[in-house]
């Protein structure tokens, strides 16, 4: 039989970790929000107010975004830090299965057929995905600042 390779820790960060970080600049101003988020085919989801400062900021620019895992210990500190862009998802079925999806992740009841119109009208939120073109995953245990460039 087979041995399954190892996950990565990078992988373990990603699949275990629930908030990211999205950072946005634009036209001299910086804001920072964090989300939760569901990560499923490279694409990171979440749901946001599009009136939201990060939402607004992000038409114009490319994102950062960051995972990482807090210690009390500078040697254990570990996260991935990415560079993107944010992306409306589709009104289509791919959308509302990433959004049952990431209903059970997060255990929101939301028994209903339309499950986007239910976080609009509950939440004033829309489906949105963090799509990044550069990963790093830094580990301090590998030495301070060691990073390698990883691929989704």
């Amino acid at each position: 039989m087979p041995i399954k390779p190892a996950i990565s820790r990078w992988r373990r960060l990603i699949d275990t970790s629930k908030v990211m970080s999205i950072a946005v600049g634009s036209n001299g101003s910086a804001w920072s929000a964090p989300v939760y988020y569901l990560f499923t085919d490279k694409r990171f989801y979440f749901f946001s107010n599009p009136k939201a400062r990060h939402i607004q900021m992000a038409k114009k620019s490319i994102i950062g975004g960051s995972i990482f895992y807090d210690d009390a210990d500078v040697k254990n500190i570990a996260g991935i830090q990415m560079s993107g862009m944010i992306h409306k998802a589709p009104l289509n079925a791919g959308s509302i299965s990433v959004a049952k999806k990431y209903c059970s992740q997060f255990k929101i009841n939301a028994n209903t057929m339309d499950i986007l119109d239910f976080f609009a009208s509950k939440f004033h939120a829309r489906l949105y995905y963090f799509e990044p073109d550069i990963v790093y995953f830094m580990d301090n245990r590998k030495g301070f600042g060691s990073r390698e460039e990883v691929k989704l």
